[in-house]
């Protein structure tokens, strides 16, 4: 009986050994299966991530505002513009006639609004009409005045009359060849007279340029220069004397300029018109001014003072308002016949040549803005509150690998877009580091930097589980798994910060407990 009593006890205690040692075993086994990561401190950087396209900072499309042939480009592909550059234009006489006449209602209605501005030209030469209407009507009613004036003026338009008449005989009248022949004798002397003086000149230049040993003894250098400078004198005497001669002798012998007749013509013409005018009013000044003229030059007077009270405390303003309207519309209308740049940018497309024939509203150029490129980023309303200009950001393009560009968030919008219930809402970020390499259109990732935290106390994300309600770790102790609880802070998409909680910097985190 003790027999079975001893053998029993001892398949008890080698029963119990096992099961430590399968328990030591099935714990090493669970624990060297444990992947961990020991608690650390380090800098927290928050991050929202949000997808965004590359735009220019400004783009236009550059459009023809007529219909012409293009005369010429003068820019390339490729080329930084500036400001109010001419980019092409249109040959002149393929331009519409609106746009031809637009020139000269561009001189007109400058014209206009210059009078209108210069105010005080303006009143002053109203002033003077008034004056004058008033000197008329005084002078008006002096008869003897009168008819002193008429007849002055008649002997003006007389004498006027002859000077003309003379003026056109001498270009209309063909000149005897006698005439011909005394002006070309007195060519032929002139010229004789200027050769002698050249030879004269020649033989004393050649005689004072000789050596001093070869002069007689009543030569000398500073004679010679003497009488050079007396003969260069008559040089100049004798030339002009030529030189009149032959212009006269060219004036003789060549037909009249036919402008030049035209022009006496005319004013022989107007003479005579000036003549009959200041006879007419000398035979209406013998008899006196009628009362009916009187009336007439009364009329004028009034018209003159009412003009001045409209122009003597200047301008009115709905006319200089008016004149401005019409010199805009004439400027606008000739600004269709060219195309300038609207901002400074550089050219990313020329769609017209030299000699093309375009229409309104063909396509030119297209223009980019591309310093700074700026990037339109689509965050959603759980992240905009975090989002704040000035935040630095990160970009990086699956076109371009292995490199990051940098950014700022420059515009945060205060409203939205809901799309299929969904708000989100359009940041912008201007790239500051941006290359060649990125360019308009392209998609990219913005991470932008909304917190930054330092030093602080980190948990990895994979570790955390939830357990009766609130956030719990799994920690090695002594080759155990302790569960932990927790109060976290910020966290990114890796790792926490540990607000709360007993852990220890260096301790190992399980980042997959069993699930049991």
């Amino acid at each position: 009986m003790r027999k079975y009593i001893v053998i029993g006890l001892a398949i008890a205690v080698l029963v119990a050994g096992w099961l430590v040692v399968d328990r030591i075993l099935n714990e090493n086994s669970a624990n060297a299966s444990l992947e961990t990561e020991p608690i650390r401190r380090d800098d927290l950087r928050i991050i929202v991530e949000a997808p965004g396209v590359v735009r220019a900072n400004q783009s236009a499309m550059l459009s023809w505002k007529t219909t012409g042939r293009v005369e010429g480009v003068y820019t390339s592909l490729g080329d930084d513009v500036s400001t109010g550059e001419l980019l092409a234009n249109l040959e002149e006489n393929s331009l519409a006639q609106n746009v031809i006449l637009a020139q000269a209602e561009l001189i007109s209605a400058q014209r206009a609004l210059d009078d209108l501005l210069t105010s005080q030209v303006q009143s002053a030469q109203v002033q003077k009409a008034v004056d004058q209407a008033s000197q008329a009507l005084e002078d008006a009613r002096d008869p003897a005045l009168v008819q002193s004036q008429a007849q002055t003026a008649l002997a003006e338009a007389q004498k006027s009359l002859e000077v003309a008449e003379r003026n056109y005989e001498i270009l209309a009248k063909t000149p005897s060849q006698s005439a011909i022949d005394q002006t070309k004798a007195n060519l032929l002397l002139a010229e004789n007279r200027l050769n002698d003086t050249l030879q004269q000149i020649d033989r004393i230049q050649r005689k004072a340029s000789r050596p001093e040993d070869k002069m007689m003894f009543f030569e000398s250098r500073e004679l010679y220069e003497r009488i050079l400078e007396g003969l260069e004198l008559k040089e100049i005497q004798d030339r002009r004397s030529y030189e009149d001669s032959l212009s006269r002798y060219n004036r003789l012998i060549e037909p009249p300029n036919p402008n030049d007749l035209a022009i006496a013509e005319a004013e022989l013409a107007r003479s005579k018109a000036q003549i009959t005018q200041a006879q007419i009013e000398w035979e209406r000044a013998k008899d006196g001014i009628s009362p009916a003229e009187i009336a007439v030059l009364e009329a004028q007077l009034v018209d003159a003072q009412r003009e001045w009270e409209r122009w003597k405390d200047g301008p009115d303003s709905a006319e200089i308002t008016a004149a401005e309207a019409r010199l805009a519309v004439a400027q606008a209308t000739l600004k269709q016949v060219h195309i300038e740049a609207p901002f400074d940018g550089t050219i990313t497309a020329i769609y017209s040549q030299a000699g093309d024939l375009v229409t309104t509203g063909s396509q030119a150029f297209r223009l980019d803005d591309l310093a700074p490129l700026l990037v339109d980023a689509i965050v959603s309303e759980v992240d905009i509150n975090k989002i704040q200009l000035g935040q630095a950001a990160i970009l990086t393009f699956d076109s371009i690998p292995d490199q990051e560009y940098h950014g700022t968030v420059v515009e945060v919008p205060a409203v939205g877009e809901v799309i299929n219930n969904i708000a989100s809402f359009n940041i912008v970020v201007e790239i500051i580091d941006a290359d060649e390499k990125v360019r308009p259109e392209m998609t990219t990732t913005v991470n932008i930097v909304v917190s930054e935290l330092t030093d602080v106390l980190l948990v990895p994300n994979r570790a955390l589980r939830l357990g009766s309600g609130e956030r719990i770790v799994y920690v090695l102790r002594n080759e155990e798994m302790v569960s932990v609880p927790l109060i976290l802070g910020a966290g990114s998409d890796a790792y926490s910060q540990i607000l709360e909680g007993d852990l220890q910097e260096g301790e190992l985190i399980v980042l997959n407990p069993p699930s049991n």
